[in-house]
Order: C-alpha cells, then sequence, then structure tokens
C-alpha cells in the first residue's frame, strides 16, 4: 500500500470538533515549514479527537479513490475515512523571505509626510503643476 506524510505538527496540534461539512478543524505550526498549519476533515465519521495532540502526523494510504486516512501521535493512531481533507500552510514567513529588505532613509520618509500633507491643502496641487511646468519649454511638464 502506498503511503505518502501530508501534514506534520510541530508541537501541539489544537483540534476542534466543527458542525457542518467541516467535523474536525486542526490548527498548529507546520512542522517542516515555518507558519501555521490548519487541516481540516470533511466528513470524518468515527473518532472523537481529544482537545490537543502533541506531535500529530497526518497519513493517507491507498489510492486516492479509496484515500484511508492515518492520524498518528505518540502511540495514539486513528483511522478513519473523509470525503475530503484539505491541508492549509500559511505563507507570511516565506513571503517575507522573498521581499526585499530596503528601508528608505529618515529624509525620503519626512519628504513624502510634507508633499502628502502639502497636497490636502486646496489649491496645493495645482500650485506644485504651475511651479513644476514653469521650467518647461512648451508648458507641457517636460523640464529642460
Amino acid at each position: 500500500m502506498n503511503t505518502r506524510l501530508v501534514a506534520a505538527f510541530r508541537g501541539e496540534a489544537q483540534c476542534a470538533r466543527k458542525a457542518g461539512a467541516v467535523r474536525w478543524h486542526l490548527s498548529g505550526v507546520d512542522r517542516d515549514g515555518e507558519g501555521r498549519l490548519e487541516v481540516l476533515l470533511c466528513g470524518v465519521v468515527g473518532p472523537e479527537l481529544p482537545a490537543c495532540l502533541p506531535e500529530a502526523e497526518l497519513y493517507v494510504h491507498g489510492e486516492p479513490d479509496a484515500a484511508v486516512w492515518e492520524l498518528r501521535s505518540g502511540t495514539t493512531v486513528l483511522v478513519f475515512a473523509a470525503q475530503a481533507v484539505q491541508v492549509h500552510r500559511g505563507a507570511e514567513a516565506a513571503f517575507a523571505r522573498a521581499l526585499p529588505r530596503v528601508i528608505a532613509p529618515w529624509s525620503v520618509r519626512a519628504g513624502w509626510v510634507l508633499l502628502l500633507d502639502a497636497l490636502r491643502v486646496p489649491g496645493m496641487a495645482r500650485l506644485l503643476r504651475k511651479l513644476r511646468g514653469a521650467g518647461s519649454v512648451d508648458g507641457a511638464g517636460d523640464v529642460e
């Protein structure tokens, strides 16, 4: 049988029983990643989960059309069938690493604050356009 690890929690996974299509909601910290991990179990018939599971791991056995799910936590092993399983991983840490770490100097930030505050004054935008257009040849705003 083909067994595959679907999700693994670092520390404790919080378990909450839900009403409706999503029967169980497991949330915690992703063991392999750096963010949050949420697992939604839909249409589960069977196991009652405790309020928290330490070092929980979710495995799937078999083919997608006849999958058997296994939730392991320490010595506890729960086997169940589910209509659907959704795994949501947080992307905040990876997103933050992908962004360049550029910080504008205080003089640039202060200049933007002053400009934006000045533009709140009625008529200031028109005055700035006139001042900008004063150095142009054809009056279209192109400065030589």
